[in-house]
């Protein structure tokens, strides 16, 4: 565009600049934590959300790190601190419980769990979220195994089956944290991600990677070593960044901070204006309307 038509009408020049300064990109992609690890069965708690230890305690600080306050999720409607539990019952076990581990470590942190056990609950869920009929949840929680209370086959097969439900879910701005190994834990993920490969081989002393530190700052390397990993993850990771090795250097823990997913090709929707762009582009256009009619009654 020349710059004689921006001379003769000023109000076009500033009409384009707050056009450019109003265009935002929609809030998408949420914080996610993948472990190769059975952490739900490797913890305790003197009762449920006081004294979470070890594993317990990792999961108390990972939930925390992805629902803080902030920028970290930025789903559409979410309930602050709802956490969805997938492939769990709630149990008041202190110790080698999934759901009880869940529970102790979001009660501990203030925050509130809904449970779905059973291949037929997590399917109603998936179906329930999309029809906006069960409380919109900030993060997903997924149960893993090696613990009492967590996945079984049919969960795994459900999960798997609402896998770009999953995807989609993250891509909304929702958080999600995930534990265990083989494809009841991790088929769903497989499936997002099918040149990703989950390795039946992993070693003890996890430490974080800069972009572990960077992404969950509260975790230490303590808090990801409270008990063995089971599983690494090698192959196409896609949009995911390793935040945590072994001793051996095998990805153990994948993932990323908030604005994470899982293609890396993923460009997210179509850049939209804010609310307030939409009422300054509306109200330039008026103007710029009733200064055209002026000036062509002159």
């Amino acid at each position: 565009m020349s710059q004689a038509p921006l001379r003769r009408k000023p109000w076009l020049a500033v009409f384009l600049v707050f056009l450019c300064s109003m265009w935002v990109l929609p809030a998408s992609a949420g914080p996610i934590i993948l472990g190769g690890d059975d952490l739900t069965d490797h913890g305790s708690a003197t009762s449920i959300g006081v004294g979470n230890a070890q594993g317990w305690l990792y999961i108390q600080r990972a939930i925390t790190s992805i629902l803080s306050p902030g920028s970290n999720i930025t789903r559409s409607g979410h309930i602050p601190g709802r956490i969805a539990a997938l492939g769990a019952a709630s149990s008041s076990a202190l110790s080698g419980d999934a759901g009880a581990a869940i529970g102790s470590a979001a009660a501990a942190a203030g925050f509130t769990v809904d449970y779905y056990d059973g291949a037929a609950a997590i399917n109603a869920f998936f179906a329930g979220l999309a029809n906006n009929t069960v409380p919109n949840p900030a993060m997903l929680w997924i149960a893993g195994t090696g613990a009492s209370n967590d996945l079984d086959s049919d969960e795994g097969a459900a999960l798997t089956a609402n896998a770009p439900a999953i995807a989609a879910f993250v891509s909304s701005g929702g958080g999600l944290m995930a534990h265990g190994y083989g494809v009841n834990a991790y088929g769903w993920l497989t499936a997002i991600l099918p040149g990703l490969t989950v390795n039946d081989v992993c070693d003890v002393n996890g430490v974080l990677t800069p972009a572990g530190v960077a992404a969950f700052p509260d975790l230490t390397d303590s808090d990801i070593s409270a008990g063995p990993c089971h599983r690494s993850f090698s192959g196409n990771l896609g949009g995911l960044q390793v935040l945590a090795n072994d001793a051996n250097g095998l990805h153990f823990i994948i993932g990323g901070g908030a604005w994470t997913t899982f293609a890396a090709a993923d460009i997210g929707p179509i850049p939209t204006l804010s609310e307030w762009g939409m009422i300054i582009l509306s109200s330039l256009l008026a103007l710029g309307t009733i200064i055209t009619l002026r000036r062509q009654r002159q």
